[in-house]
């Protein structure tokens, strides 16, 4: 049940695997969370594993080096952390604090400034030690669109925030790119082209077809996340069900439905491209060695997609009803790091 109507039937037609280190990686993002004072105490490290974000993450990459998929298991447990700051902001009134981080946050991906100078916090500590793990050596261009990609996610954390503090709901366009932008699936997928040795070109990556890839795979996951979290996020604009029931008048049952059925549009859709991708690929030239890399990335983010859906339903506390908050509050896993200096090691 969600909200307090059936769930719809959600497993999507494609194959999940998980990766042989699962949990090896899940401990290893813990302890460099706890490094970076991410978890800053023993019961804040225990939900996290309760959580287990390197399970699912562990579903992205299936097959590649335990370094690459730690790399990019970090980067997703840092998105999760943050999603939760900015959650714990605007429910106890703090929105203020957390637009400064985002503000600092920002200026560190850009680029600009000495990056040791500026203020210590678990969040700026963990995303210099991230942005360093990562971009040292890395082509120009897509270090460009990673920045770029991660600018949006911070940006559309921003609208978000002026949609909730303003309790208006926004449009179904305007909904899905704010939510597309803030749901960290973008430069997810850069990371992963690199832990798979794919080298996408500009002119692959703005192809029809690696954009309906892109971001079908976004819209999908952040769709199926709307309906499991729905029963978490009272009155919240930001959520798909929420959006269609108000501008399309339908009673909450029948947006979850109208929910679903998008959700199977967009997976036809990413069916549709997958299969046509190899074909763009030999139009531009591209041999048989570096089409291979592009192809795993595609069947990487399909296991993904059908990975989370499974652990929104039943692999996480994340959506469990003991979790959902009382007004005013967080849920119980989510520690309290706004405005608190830094406590970790910072290895």
């Amino acid at each position: 049940m969600t909200g307090g109507h059936d769930l719809p039937e959600l497993r999507l037609p494609f194959a999940t695997a998980v990766h042989p280190q699962a949990h090896r990686v899940q401990e290893l993002t813990e302890r460099w969370c706890r490094g970076f004072g991410l978890l800053p105490s023993a019961r804040a490290a225990g939900t996290f594993r309760a959580l287990g974000y390197g399970r699912v993450m562990s579903t992205l990459c299936p097959y590649a080096p335990l370094p690459g998929l730690a790399l990019v298991t970090d980067w997703n447990s840092f998105f999760f952390v943050t999603d939760d700051q900015q959650n714990n902001a605007l429910t106890t009134g703090r929105a203020e604090l957390y637009e400064d981080l985002v503000a600092r946050m920002r200026k560190l991906i850009a680029g600009g400034g000495d990056q040791a100078a500026h203020p210590r916090h678990p969040l700026l500590d963990a995303l210099r030690d991230l942005l360093l793990r990562t971009l040292p050596g890395r082509p120009a261009a897509w270090s460009s669109r990673f920045r770029h990609n991660l600018d949006l996610w911070l940006k559309g954390h921003l609208a978000e925030n002026s949609y909730r503090l303003s309790g208006t709901i926004p449009a179904e366009a305007a909904y899905v790119a704010v939510r597309r932008d803030a749901s960290t699936v973008l430069p997810t997928l850069d990371l992963v082209e690199l832990v798979e040795g794919a080298a996408v070109t500009d002119t692959l990556y703005w192809t029809p077809e690696y954009q309906t890839l892109i971001l079908g795979t976004a819209d999908i996951m952040c769709w199926i996340n709307d309906i499991h979290s729905l029963h978490m996020e009272r009155d919240d604009p930001i959520n798909l069900v929420t959006v269609l029931a108000h501008h399309e008048r339908l009673a909450a049952g029948d947006a979850v439905a109208a929910v679903a059925a998008r959700i199977a549009a967009r997976v036809s859709e990413h069916v549709a491209a997958a299969e046509g991708l190899p074909s763009v690929m030999a139009r531009q030239g591209m041999p048989a060695e570096a089409r291979a890399p592009v192809l795993r990335w595609v069947r990487d983010q399909q296991s993904w997609a059908a990975g989370m859906e499974r652990w929104d339903r039943t692999d996480t506390i994340r959506f469990a009803a003991s979790e959902i908050p009382e007004r005013g509050s967080t849920a119980s896993y989510v520690p309290d790091l706004l405005g608190r200096p830094t406590s970790g090691d910072c290895r």
